[in-house]
């Protein structure tokens, strides 16, 4: 029988290694960092009433999408937001992180809904979802694609 080593993920100086393809654990400091940028709360807030599609984000924050898919690509890599492809799409949905920084990240959003703009947003969100995914529903039991 084989035995394994564990080798320490630290140096002798108590430093974490971190792997280029290892994404470094989220702080508190890089959740709040991540959330301070308008469009990416914007994002967050929307992601918190139902998963959407780019073209969803595009339409309900009226930005490009290249800007969407960067911002998204930027809340992907915090690990705030996960990713689903579904045929020629990719849904996203809002990855809430363990605790304590779960409850930073509720508390976040908790304050958005007392900003009208933001609470109307996080509607639209919830009703372009519905619509959305009640569009591509008839049109895959029709045997048109998505």
């Amino acid at each position: 029988m084989r035995r394994l080593t564990i080798q320490p993920c630290a140096d002798s100086h108590g430093l974490v290694f971190v792997l280029a393809h290892m994404t470094p654990p989220l702080t508190t400091l890089g959740l709040l960092e991540t959330l301070a940028e308008p469009t990416r709360l914007r994002i967050v807030n929307c992601l918190a009433a139902a998963p959407l599609f780019v073209s969803d984000l595009q339409t309900l924050l009226d930005i490009p999408q290249p800007t969407v898919s960067r911002h998204l690509r930027v809340l992907r890599d915090a690990g705030l937001v996960r990713d689903t492809p579904i045929a020629q799409f990719v849904l996203y949905r809002l990855r809430r992180p363990a605790e304590p920084l779960g409850r930073v990240l509720a508390s976040v959003l908790d304050a958005a809904m007392a900003d009208p703009a933001l609470r109307a947003a996080r509607a639209d969100a919830h009703e372009q979802s519905r619509r959305d995914t009640r569009v591509r529903t008839e049109a895959d039991l029709e045997g048109h694609p998505a």
